[in-house]
């Protein structure tokens, strides 16, 4: 430490009320922050002072997002929790996942110690060279991005909820800091135009003109694109799913989001693999082996909402804490895997492995789901049973490369591949478990199985149920949902049939006029009585 720094102690608390664990770090601090001083600092503008805003409309549009996006809550209860006066910070020795240098290891040495045995690593350096760490912070995204609609959520039908990215930035510096779980960008457009980013090649060119690590063709795009800001890794550049062509499920986003937001425990789809490259702010993780039991880390608790702060708050304290008087905790047991990340570094999160993620402040990332060479099997049997067309389409492609060779492998290598996944046909359907077996699970060797553990919690944790009867647990609520959307087409027939009624009345009206239509009106009410006497009704 130089003479002009110092340490300051920070205490770092979080989880509930009931279960407080308190850390004491000291981080290094220069001697102007050690002492509080922001005389150097330049002033940071608010979001209202850089561009227009329009403050009714914004208030109209904030509503109307959090409202779609989390149905089940009222517009005044994002904050009713108030985990905004908590500190989810975790301090440095929590971490003890190992960092590579992408520049120091080869991909060869990556497959064999991480990919292959389904470890999770932290990788640095990765974005040496990228425009987004130039380009991708604040003020730049919203000079180019001021007007752009991105993703913030999702409706209770599955269609995406959108807000213009000035109004999410002054979101993040007003109502934000108060909410329980803010809304948070995840999109997957990239701020590109509805034609697909993907190039497809023509029919009567070669198949190995596709074997090609992915580009944007900048001809595509009229405005700015954030694709072209960054590219994989590469250990990840090999994806094989970039065969199938335009009509893959989406694989890679734009993330950016404050304190607070996140996504909840989950493990990616169809088997892939992922990386996350963090360019600003600070990511907090939890992993967990795919031997996990789902219980075991998702279970039903009261004010557990399947969001990331949640989870923080109720479960992740008692998975510390000890069980059944045993000083062994649920964490240590099955392997429980903490990350403080930091910028400029990639989390690699090996297929198959439950994972949370909260930002811990201001955060601008991007991430892509991948299916490997190594991991081809693992994909494909998934794939195979969830998407059948994607599979039986990826295997057509491989199996043609296979005749041609291409630029990145020869003939060989992809005859491999397919001989891989036709030795599969054979295995039976495989269908997502959380207590599938992994060799990287520190707990698969052993021969006791898992659903015999069940979640310690309290009496007044256990009951999920609030003061109207209801289940608020992320499963029931889900299944409110699926009930309302069946519901729903029945009351777009009794709206139809209002708007005809209505339609109907105003060309009586224009007809007979208003008092003629009174005198309608009178004459058909009395028929319909007349009709329910006749009937006994």
């Amino acid at each position: 430490m130089t003479a002009s720094q110092s340490l300051e102690f920070h205490m770092f608390t979080f989880g509930s009320h009931d279960h407080m664990i308190t850390f004491g770090i000291c981080s290094e601090q220069t001697e102007n922050q050690a002492n509080g001083t922001k005389q150097n600092q330049p002033k940071v503008k608010s979001v209202a002072e850089l561009v227009s805003i329009d403050f009714e409309k914004y208030e109209r549009k904030i509503k109307n997002a959090k409202v779609r996006a989390r149905s089940e809550l009222d517009i005044f209860e994002w904050s009713k929790h108030g985990y905004a006066k908590s500190n989810y910070w975790i301090p440095p020795f929590a971490d003890k996942v190992p960092r590579i240098e992408e520049s120091k290891v080869s991909r060869e040495e990556f497959i064999e110690k991480y990919e292959a045995p389904g470890l999770p690593v932290v990788i640095t350096g990765c974005t040496k060279g990228w425009p987004a760490e130039v380009k991708w912070n604040r003020e730049t995204l919203l000079k180019k991005f001021e007007a752009y609609r991105f993703k913030v959520g999702e409706d209770d039908n599955g269609n995406p909820v959108r807000m213009q990215f000035k109004y999410y930035l002054h979101y993040l510096e007003n109502e934000a800091i108060r909410d329980d779980s803010p809304l948070y960008i995840f999109d997957s457009s990239f701020g590109k135009l509805k034609k697909s980013s993907q190039s497809v090649a023509k029919k009567d060119e070669p198949s190995e003109i596709q074997d090609k690590p992915f580009e944007v063709p900048k001809k595509q795009y009229r405005r700015p694109c954030l694709l072209r800001d960054y590219k994989p890794p590469k250990y990840f550049d090999d994806d094989l799913f970039r065969f199938t062509g335009e009509k893959r499920p989406p694989y890679r986003w734009f993330v950016l989001g404050g304190e607070r937001s996140g996504t909840g425990m989950h493990f990616d789809p169809l088997g892939t693999s992922a990386w996350n490259t963090l360019l600003v702010g600070h990511k907090r993780w939890c992993l967990f082996p795919p031997s996990t039991p789902r219980k075991i880390i998702d279970p039903k608790m009261q004010g557990l909402d399947h969001e990331a702060v949640s989870w923080f708050t109720h479960v992740f304290p008692i998975l510390v804490k000890g069980h059944n008087g045993q000083e062994e905790s649920y964490a240590e047991k099955f392997g429980m895997i903490q990350v403080l990340q930091k910028p400029g570094e990639t989390m690699f999160v090996p297929g198959g492995w439950h994972h949370v993620v909260m930002n811990l402040d201001f955060t601008i990332a991007v991430t892509q789901n991948f299916c490997s060479p190594t991991s081809i099997e693992h994909v494909w049997l998934r794939t195979r049973n969830a998407r059948p067309k994607l599979a039986q389409k990826l295997l057509t492609k491989l199996t043609k490369l296979s005749n041609v060779g291409g630029k990145r492998h020869d003939k060989e290598f992809y005859i491999d591949l397919a001989n891989k996944i036709k030795l599969l046909d054979t295995v039976p359907a495989f269908f997502e478990s959380s207590t599938s077996s992994s060799s990287s699970s520190s707990s698969s060797s052993s021969n006791s199985s898992f659903d015999d553990y069940e979640l310690e919690v309290s009496e007044t944790q256990s009951e999920t149920e609030g003061s109207d009867g209801e289940c608020h647990c992320y499963n029931c609520k889900m299944k409110r949902k699926r009930k309302i959307r069946k519901e729903k087409p029945e009351k777009i027939k009794q709206r139809e049939e209002h708007v005809r009624q209505k339609i109907e009345g105003q060309q009586t009206i224009r007809i007979i006029g208003n008092k003629g239509k009174r005198n309608h009106d009178r004459i058909m009410n009395e028929d319909v009585r007349d009709k329910k006497k006749r009937k006994g009704i």
